[in-house]
């Protein structure tokens, strides 16, 4: 191998490194809603962004009582997210950790078409179920 030819592939070869297809998205940053009732806060940051089509996804849910800010812990959550044009919901059902301190881990998210969706965080305390909701954009 001549000179020049070792020069110009290790110039390519280092011009390479650090390249990859997809570059990392930043975390996004956490939404919050005040549940219909006014019952409690909820944030809500995805892992990815923009929120992927047709991939899992998980999120993670810090929820507070709106009255003084308690993080509320043990709660009883259903988490649904519903494409409401179509009149349907995800096809596969998530799973909720409680991590403690008001912090929910949210694994499974899953949209599996284009367009709007709207994420329901169903939370109950004895017999009341109060619901927040987050708009969502999955193109």
């Amino acid at each position: 191998m001549s000179d020049r030819t070792l020069m110009l592939t290790l110039t390519v070869a280092t011009s390479l490194v650090g390249c990859s297809p997809e570059e990392a998205s930043p975390m996004p940053e956490p939404q919050a809603v005040i549940s219909q009732a006014g019952g409690f806060h909820v944030q809500w940051q995805p892992s990815v962004a923009p929120l992927p089509l047709n991939e899992s996804f998980d999120a993670t849910l810090w929820l507070k009582t709106s009255a003084d800010g308690t993080p509320i812990e043990g709660a009883r959550l259903s988490i649904d997210c519903r494409m409401p044009a179509h009149r349907h919901g995800m096809l596969q059902e998530v799973e909720v950790t409680d991590e403690g301190q008001g912090r929910y881990r949210v694994l499974g998210l899953l949209c599996h078409m284009v367009g709007h969706w709207v994420l329901h965080v169903d939370l109950t305390r004895g017999a009341v179920t109060e619901r927040a909701q987050f708009d969502l954009i999955v193109e």
